[in-house]
């Protein structure tokens, strides 16, 4: 045997010599979600996971996709359990906050949303799993998918103003001082119920309370449906109706 044959790796590892290193769609979309949708580019995943980024090219075609992909990752993650001693309200109440925190987390799902680029195949799938855990607690299908769409619009309408909230802080203008300002500027007896409304509340609290919101449209259904929500810590109490 020669000094070269003696010198030569087994088989097995000359035939892993030169292999790029293995990545898949799910760790490409991961990453994208640990560094962040509204800045993360293809370098930044690549350096990231070790890999060259023609490589991530062989799993996701360019960066629309690569969101859309992640939007569908974190619209699985929002499924509904079903807890059989939960009230229905409160499985709302926590698949609303979900949806909240996600876009709140990935402000590029926004934009994503706003240009018409998430597409229903992920959404269906929850929507089936919402239909499917609410229809336990009384409601026909046709219920359960209008509260499942009045609480999107709620949440992700919130989650734009609490974005949008969060950037004027950053920018040093928090819309608080910004709207104070204009009322300031404004003739003392002009607008006099936003004066009142803004007069009884930290106006901050005024543009992010819509938790409360969210009961209102939970107590207005229990109301319709003849029962009252249950009392639960962290929420406003219901809406209750007077006897008048």
């Amino acid at each position: 045997m020669t000094m070269d044959a003696e010198a030569s790796p087994p088989l097995e590892v000359r035939a892993r010599i030169g292999r790029p290193p293995r990545v898949s769609t799910a760790q490409i979309v991961a990453t994208a979600l640990d560094i962040g949708l509204e800045t993360v580019t293809f370098r930044q995943i690549a350096e990231r996971l070790g890999v060259a980024q023609a490589t991530l090219y062989r799993h996701v075609h360019n960066r629309d996709e690569l969101v859309r992909l992640a939007a569908f990752e974190l619209t699985l993650a929002r499924r509904l359990p079903s807890v059989a001693q939960e009230h229905w309200s409160q499985l709302a109440a926590r698949y609303a906050e979900s949806l909240f925190q996600a876009f709140v987390a990935e402000p590029q799902l926004i934009t994503e949303l706003l240009k018409g680029r998430l597409g229903p195949h992920a959404e269906l799938d929850v929507l089936e799993d919402f239909i499917g855990v609410i229809a336990r607690h009384g409601f026909d299908a046709e219920a359960a998918a209008a509260l499942f769409h009045a609480i999107g619009m709620l949440s992700i309408g919130a989650a734009s103003g609490a974005i949008g909230l969060k950037a004027s802080i950053a920018g040093g203008e928090p819309w608080s001082q910004r709207m104070r300002m204009t009322l300031d500027e404004r003739d003392d007896d002009e607008l006099p119920q936003v004066r009142a409304v803004f007069g009884k509340a930290p106006l901050q609290s005024l543009l992010v309370d819509w938790r409360r919101n969210l009961q209102f449209l939970l107590s207005g259904i229990a109301q319709a449906r003849g029962e009252a929500l249950p009392e639960y810590a962290g929420h406003p109490q219901p809406v209750r109706r007077s006897r008048t």
